[in-house]
């Protein structure tokens, strides 16, 4: 196990040469010490080629299947379509391989069962989905400024994330249904995590509701709703049509917090903030050094991989039973109307 400061690095390779895999994971493994990207796949052979001629990416393996078997890889990290996260991360995981698998890890409960069973089955390969929001300290920040109490009780929590869709998403996997495709599917998990991390997921009542008027019936803006034993409200809205934003807004009894612009430590090394929001007090609270999100990702992995970091799979596995509980709401609210 390579734990020590002079072990080598740990080799790579990459399943799926989608455009994610460039700042996820081909960026980041420049800085981050600890890695190398040994080898890369996709099931259209020439964009693989291609990142690995950018990249210097030694091999190219001649399928998805091909790279699984290479005796000398520590671990992959998945770029598929939502789709086949799950079916490729159970493969890499009986193949030895220690996995980072792009968000969302799965689509379905029944294959968090079945990832959940493949991991314990085994002691050595670890799991971890990238969700890169999740490796920043502004979370727990927030978290302790909610757990003291220093602005009174929270009642309310509004997050929006919009990322309007390029010709509506037309060949990619966004726009089809049956590949996971869909704004809460795609966006959804942020929140989630979000809420996870700063009060938890068990909220006593669940409202979502989509037009699903997107191609193919895929909900291209979603409301949900989670209202919590104590009062607390946490509502968001995900949507591929209305302008950018990515924002979480905090209600307590004596202030407002924002935290603006939250994704954008995902071009590069930037700066987060949290700030006051009201009319008389619009000051900063906190201010973070410039970070890369997915740079932190990938140095946490290697944590993960080594045991350093916990997988805390568990808590992936509620966000992933929610996010069905409120998409399954959403489709229920629109057969009744």
């Amino acid at each position: 196990m390579k734990n020590g400061c002079d072990s080598p690095a740990y080799r790579l390779g990459i399943l799926g040469a989608s455009n994610i895999a460039v700042p996820a994971m081909l960026e980041p493994a420049r800085v981050v010490e600890k890695v190398r990207i040994a080898a890369i796949a996709n099931r259209t052979r020439e964009k693989a080629v291609t990142l690995a001629d950018a990249y210097q990416i030694p091999y190219v393996a001649g399928s998805l299947e091909e790279l699984l078997e290479l005796g000398d890889l520590d671990g992959v990290y998945i770029a598929l379509s939502n789709d086949l996260h799950a079916e490729w991360a159970v493969r890499a995981l009986e193949a030895g391989k220690h996995v980072l698998v792009e968000k969302p890890i799965c689509l379905h409960p029944e294959e968090a069962e079945r990832l959940q069973l493949v991991r314990e089955s085994s002691a050595s390969p670890k799991l971890a989905e990238g969700l890169m929001i999740a490796f920043h300290p502004w979370q727990q920040a927030l978290k302790s400024i909610v757990d003291s109490g220093q602005f009174g009780p929270l009642h309310r929590i509004s997050t929006r994330i919009s990322v309007p869709a390029r010709d509506r998403y037309a060949g990619n996997y966004r726009s089809v249904k049956a590949k996971g495709g869909g704004a809460f599917a795609d966006l959804g998990c942020y929140w989630l995590q979000f809420l996870q991390t700063l009060v938890g997921l068990q909220p006593r009542e669940i409202r979502a509701q989509s037009a699903f008027d997107g191609p193919e019936g895929c909900d291209w803006t979603f409301q949900a709703a989670l209202q919590y034993t104590n009062g607390l409200e946490a509502e968001c809205l995900t949507s591929f049509e209305l302008p950018f934003r990515a924002s979480h807004t905090l209600y307590f009894e004596h202030t407002v917090l924002t935290v603006p612009d939250f994704f954008r430590p995902v071009k590069g090394f930037y700066k987060i903030k949290i700030r006051h929001d009201r009319p008389d007090n619009r000051s900063t609270l906190c201010e973070f050094e410039p970070m890369n999100y997915y740079v932190n990702q990938l140095e946490a992995f290697t944590e993960i991989m080594s045991g350093q970091r916990a997988e805390r799979l568990e808590d992936t596995w509620e966000r992933v039973h929610l996010q069905s509980l409120i998409m399954a709401e959403a489709q229920q609210r629109r057969v009744c109307l």
